[in-house]
């Protein structure tokens, strides 16, 4: 059916819903959602008459197509919902016309077109990011550059610089995952659970880092969930993706703050009006009486209020970053704090006495092959201070070489145990250390293998 058929009956039942409302106000948001229905059942049916006067009538099954998209355009994401709905779709793009659709257990696929137009699709996009609860993220001349979220927790991002409209909706297939669970997702051994779940209780700082869609957000929503209850525990994000205070199941108190954007104009101090970053938002957190703060990825400057809080008071932090490889984490931290004005041997010696502990997830994407994308932590390095304050990485897990260079394994492996303080506070929190030796380190033979190639 038609975008423009559809938009069009959406907008009558919204007229509908309006003067009901004012007739008779509903209190519960289960009461509006069943008016809702009836209303569009109602106009449903009175278009389809009308449309039958001039062509085939619709079957029972193209009548409850057509109320259930626009159903799904006034509560839901419209013709992008039955992206949604699927489990295995983690990824969609749409750029004018065209849209493509990543999956989790099988290629990428072309998809039908979610708008007959530029004009269209922007009005589905700004449909969608007025939901979000941001007025102020919008698609305009004045903001051509806006990130959401929708109704399904997805997270969104659009433009208008790209030629035709660009919407780019990132999905979250695990959110209510524990360590355990990704244990038996095949994303972390049992050696490296437990030693997670040791560093978590054991206060020390923590930073998920990986490429992008590695699954850095899902291991830190486990992570957290294992923070003992009577904590109070700070979020930071710039779009809420970690929902940890909606999660009834955490014993910890979540309290959940997001970054703000410009409403498009210019202060008098030169800033974006309205605008309210993770970096604005840190000195709050420090007078919050909370016991860890956590940052859901550091993207810019707020890397250095971060590492401060880290350093001063803010043990068992933990926040995401992105880095192309393990290697990579502290050149990116460095170059993120260095428009701060530091130098680089005083964002290293900040980082050496602020971050206890690196974590990489990494992905090997084989949908391509007829396989699947395989997400797993392949290093745990150890952060210490060195030599003039300098920061020394040691290599807790990290993946194992085969014999003679072939065959090993990509998945982190024991390796060297944290130095001696560190070890200790671990076991005094209840962690076995012979987690860290090979005969108790290995993954169970029962999950599917990731060798090296």
């Amino acid at each position: 059916m038609p975008w423009s058929v559809i938009k069009s009956l959406q907008d009558t039942v919204a007229t509908d819903i309006v003067e009901a409302d004012e007739k008779n106000p509903l209190a519960s948001e289960a009461d509006r959602q069943a008016r809702a229905e009836s209303l569009v059942s109602q106009r449903v049916s009175a278009w389809a008459v009308a449309h039958a006067r001039s062509a085939a009538p619709l079957s029972s099954a193209q009548l409850n197509q057509v109320r259930q998209a626009v159903l799904d355009s006034m509560l839901k994401a419209g013709p992008l919902q039955v992206y949604l709905d699927d489990p295995d779709v983690e990824n969609v793009v749409v750029h004018g016309t065209r849209t493509t659709v990543d999956y989790y257990n099988r290629p990428t696929e072309e998809a039908g077109s979610v708008a007959a137009s530029n004009e269209e699709l922007i009005d589905l996009i700004n449909r969608l990011a007025q939901r979000s609860g941001h007025g102020e993220r919008l698609l305009s001349p004045a903001s051509p550059m806006v990130h959401f979220r929708l109704p399904d927790r997805s997270r969104a991002v659009a433009t208008t610089l790209s030629g035709p409209p660009f919407l780019g909706i990132r999905r979250h297939r695990v959110m209510d995952a524990t360590l355990p669970d990704l244990q038996r997702l095949g994303m972390i051994s049992p050696a490296l659970g437990a030693f997670i779940q040791g560093v978590v209780l054991a206060k020390k700082t923590m930073l998920i880092a990986g490429n992008m869609g590695a699954g850095k957000t899902t291991l830190l929503r486990s992570a957290a969930r294992a923070i003992p209850p009577g904590e109070r525990v700070i979020t930071l994000e710039t779009d809420r993706e970690l929902y940890l205070d909606e999660d009834e199941t955490t014993g910890a108190h979540f309290v959940a703050m997001e970054a703000r954007e410009s409403n498009g104009e210019i202060g008098r101090d030169g800033r974006p009006a309205g605008q309210v970053t993770i970096a604005d938002m840190f000195p709050t957190t420090l007078r919050m009486l909370s016991s860890r703060v956590i940052v859901g990825e550091v993207r810019g400057i707020e890397a250095v209020a971060m590492l401060n809080a880290m350093s001063s008071g803010g043990r068992g932090s933990l926040c995401t970053i992105h880095a192309d490889s393990p290697r990579l984490v502290l050149p990116r931290l460095t170059q993120l704090c260095r428009p701060s004005g530091m130098s680089r041997e005083d964002i290293h010696e900040l980082v050496a006495n602020s971050v206890d502990f690196i974590v990489y997830v990494q992905q090997i994407d084989e949908t391509g092959m007829g396989g699947r994308r395989h997400r797993f932590v392949s290093h745990i390095w150890q952060i210490t201070p060195g030599e003039s304050g300098s920061a020394s990485f040691t290599e807790v897990f990290a993946p194992a070489p085969g014999q003679n260079g072939a065959g090993g394994e990509l998945r982190g492996v024991p390796q060297i145990p944290p130095s001696g303080e560190c070890l200790a506070d671990l076991m005094n929190i209840g962690f076995d250390r012979r987690w860290l030796e090979p005969a108790h380190g290995r993954w169970p033979s029962t999950m599917e293998l990731v060798k090296r190639r």
